[in-house]
């Protein structure tokens, strides 16, 4: 039984779809650490987890019709700020975690602005590898 060229050029295209979004996911990888690290304070442990829940949804997200993967990369920010504000305000308000001012600062404000402005660094990278 012979292989079509459409089912081969369907399984190409397919693997050229999954490592476009391998390649955005990573680029962004180190900002999306950094926003669940430094800005809302998890662990790196529970960075690490949220990161492989926010590849799944990411990758999801990218499977469905419309935009390109990198054109999706804001609203992987976005499920990165929602995941580590929901995952943040359940600890806090359970009693695990204490926050301080800054967390509680971050955690007011909604998960669109934050980001947004993480977003804005998104732009310096890109604009910087345009230059390269």
């Amino acid at each position: 039984m012979e292989i079509s060229d459409d089912s081969q050029n369907l399984a190409s295209s397919e693997q050229l779809f999954e490592r476009e979004i391998e390649a955005v996911f990573s680029e962004t990888l180190g900002l999306i650490h950094i926003a669940l690290v430094s800005h809302y304070q998890l662990s790196e442990q529970e960075a690490t987890e949220l990161e492989k829940d926010l590849f799944v949804w990411f990758r999801r997200f990218c499977f469905r019709p419309g935009a390109s993967v990198r054109s999706n990369r804001p609203y992987l920010l976005v499920a990165c700020c929602q995941f580590a504000r929901e995952y943040q305000k359940y600890l806090v308000g359970t009693g695990v975690r204490t926050t301080d001012e800054r967390l509680r600062g971050i955690l007011d404000r909604e998960p669109n602005d934050v980001a947004h402005d993480f977003a804005r660094s998104l732009q310096l990278y890109d604009f910087r590898r345009s230059d390269a």
